[in-house]
């Protein structure tokens, strides 16, 4: 039968004092923390004590009863599961929620929808404006005071041009202002969370579980997540004697899309090591011209980082050691034969080093000992000669260079904002570095079609207003009023050059029939000239854009001016002052369609047509592509977003602190303090009437 001993039982009572105690401390710290930013809510660990093990004459009735409570520690609760799910989601929510503050910044310069007349764009109505005056210029022809209508109408849609671009250039520089100091924070986050696994190794190893640091750094690993898609595992660190100790691994999480990468799984975080990223100024690519032979040739060019790559710097800890992780050496007996050849394959190895060491530059290095061992009978003759290798791998921190669709998240969102021209991105662009880049659009694709819109303007304008003179029959005449003639037959203004007319005239050595005609003595009426160029200052229509687009100084000083008819006038039944096909032409040309082909632009780029329209669709175009990236940009981030606050919502309900839980927990734990508390004085008095009242009987 069970024994009750005299004092053990207090025991028993203090140990349930001591753990309600210590359950009210916790649930008290719950709720305090209530408030607190990150903070995971934390539970009592205690477990029954028994007392194992029996006398050796123990009788069968005696009853095993455990000797109270034991408090073990304190953890959080949390679920590892829901955190993965989070911080993938979050990642989303930053990739897209950074892609839409860009688009709609763009949106601000570019959407013009009703910011104009009559429910037209800014651009739009200027567009209209310009085709009004070419309209009554049409019907006053060669009045000066309605070249100058078009003139300033021409002079206010350039200037809408410039100001567009210098705007979409102010987004842009804010966007590599921000996008620096994203890198800065998130450099700060790794340093800080390196600090904290330092800070809570230390801990665990006094015995201290450090809760609060582990609340500190998963809302840091939160954080982190926003700017990049992340893999956190945890496992255990021997750090000798028996001992082990948490280790937080912080990876990229295999983003890129393309098998044969590996850096998209490269190392941010390990234990008390971490990287950094940076975006160097250069970047060291190989010289497709190295000649071996050559000793003035070199093998690697150092070219300017116009992609805002990314690398990873070297693992190391706070006192600025890089990280290495080395094998415990391998012994291997060899036969004499064997020890030689080995000692060659060392030798012949590429990646020998001339010291003993085969290192692959990849982060990879084998060492290797050859040592020798005499075999002595007693009278100290050798009578065997052992050999041996000795080898040690270890891997070591280096460098890495993050491909272009290594991240997601965030950082890859403004990257993308930066580099991505959609369908003005060239061939060898594709190929070679972003295989879906044709359909990624950030701000250089709204820079480069506003560019190519303003170019088209200024190219037919131009040609428009630079023709050579004709005949009343089409064909064009020189001074003398004679016919040009090539390969034999009359050059026409309306009927294309045949084949055989351009073999001739490219075998002349001519990349345009205009140098040709203009050689053959062809004339131009007079005022005729760029009416666009790419400065204020000149006439030269080289590289127009919409930065540069402007008035040519010739239409500007009124040497220039719109050409009203390239028709011979002494061929003319009218007065020739009153012809103006070209007029009507020019504004036929307002809203005719053409071709925006990227490669007139950009060398490299694409020949297939980016749009086909007029200027007013096409600027429309820019806009439509715009109003549906924000579109479907938007919806996804609510779709993220939601499934985020779903996820956040689910780990607040697991690792939250919730008052009525806790108000539970209070009563629970005080009663039983109270408890035990009662049972200690049950015990005193059971223990009083035991010692003063035994054996008194018959006194």
């Amino acid at each position: 039968m069970s024994t009750i001993s005299s004092f053990g039982s207090f025991t028993t009572a203090l140990l349930g004092v001591y753990a309600a105690q210590h359950g009210l401390n916790v649930t008290g710290n719950n709720i305090s923390n209530i408030n607190t930013p990150g903070y995971t809510r934390q539970t009592l660990d205690q477990v029954s004590l028994h007392m194992s093990g029996s006398e050796r004459y123990e009788q069968r009735y005696n009853i095993k009863i455990g000797n109270g409570a034991l408090v073990t520690g304190v953890s959080q609760i949390r679920d590892p599961y829901l955190d993965i799910r989070y911080r993938s989601e979050t990642a989303s929510v930053g990739a897209m929620d950074t892609k839409l503050d860009g688009l709609n910044a763009i949106a601000k310069i570019l959407d013009e929808i009703g910011a104009g007349d009559d429910e037209h764009g800014i651009i739009g109505a200027q567009f209209s404006e310009l085709l009004k005056t070419l309209q009554n210029l049409s019907d006053q022809t060669n009045q000066e005071e309605y070249d100058s209508q078009v003139r300033s109408a021409a002079s206010a849609l350039v200037s809408l041009f410039n100001s567009a671009s210098k705007e979409l250039q102010e987004v842009y520089n804010n966007t590599v202002t921000s996008f620096k100091q994203d890198l800065k924070t998130v450099n700060e986050t790794l340093y800080s969370i390196r600090e904290l696994n330092a800070s809570i190794r230390k801990s665990e190893m006094h015995g201290d579980r450090a809760l609060e640091l582990r609340d500190e750094r998963n809302r840091l690993i939160d954080k982190l997540s926003e700017y990049m898609k992340i893999d956190v595992t945890y496992g255990e660190e021997d750090i000798g004697t028996g001992m082990t100790v948490e280790k937080l691994t912080i990876r990229l999480a295999n983003s890129n899309p393309d098998v044969n990468v590996n850096s998209d799984t490269s190392l941010l975080v390990d234990g008390i090591y971490a990287t950094q990223i940076e975006m160097p100024d250069t970047l060291s690519r190989p010289n497709p011209d190295y000649d071996p032979t050559d000793p003035t040739s070199q093998e690697y060019l150092s070219v300017k980082n116009d992609n805002f790559t990314l690398c990873l710097t070297k693992l190391i800890d706070a006192k600025g050691y890089p990280w290495e992780e080395i094998s415990k050496p391998k012994l291997t007996q060899m036969t004499l034969a064997e020890f030689n050849q080995a000692k060659l394959d060392l030798q012949n190895d590429p990646n020998f080093d001339g010291v003993d060491t085969i290192d692959d530059g990849n982060g990879n290095r084998v060492s290797y000992n050859f040592t020798t061992k005499n075999i002595l009978d007693p009278a100290g003759n050798v009578i065997e000669t052992r050999y041996y290798v000795s080898t040690t791998a270890s891997k070591y921190s280096q460098p890495v260079e993050l491909d272009d669709n290594d991240l997601y998240g965030s950082l890859q969102s403004s990257r993308e904002l930066l580099t991505e021209s959609g369908e003005f991105a060239s061939a060898d662009y594709i190929k070679n570095v972003d295989e879906n880049a044709a359909s990624k659009r950030g701000i250089p694709y709204y820079q480069r079609s506003l560019d190519l819109l303003a170019n088209k303007i200024a190219t037919v304008f131009n040609e428009a207003n630079n023709g050579f003179m004709v005949n009343k029959d089409g064909y064009y005449i020189d001074g003398n009023d004679k016919v040009i003639e090539l390969d034999g037959v009359p050059v026409s203004k309306h009927v294309s050059l045949t084949d055989a007319q351009k073999a001739e005239l490219e075998n002349l050595g001519y990349d345009s029939l205009s140098k040709y005609l203009e050689d053959q003595g062809g004339i131009r009426p007079e005022g005729a000239g760029n009416l666009f160029s790419n400065h204020g200052s000149s006439n030269d229509a080289d590289g127009i854009n919409a930065s540069n687009i402007s008035i040519s100084i010739g239409w500007y000083n009124e040497n220039v001016k719109i050409v009203a008819s390239y028709v011979n006038p002494s061929e003319l039944d009218e007065i020739g002052s009153t012809a103006n096909e070209n007029i009507i032409h020019l504004r036929n040309i307002m809203e005719a369609g053409f071709d925006y082909i990227p490669s007139d632009i950009l060398d490299g780029a694409s020949d297939v047509p980016l749009f086909t329209g007029s200027f007013s669709a096409m600027m429309n175009n820019i806009e439509s592509v715009l109003g549906n990236d924000q579109r479907s940009t938007t919806v996804m981030l609510n779709t993220y977003y939601a499934s985020a606050v779903d996820l956040d919502t689910s780990r607040d309900s697991v690792s939250g602190v919730d008052l009525n839980d806790e108000a539970v927990n209070l009563i629970q734990f005080q009663k039983a303090y109270t408890a035990a508390c009662r049972l200690m004085t049950t015990l005193d008095e059971a223990l009083e009437r035991l010692i003063s009242n035994t054996g008194i009987v018959g006194r």
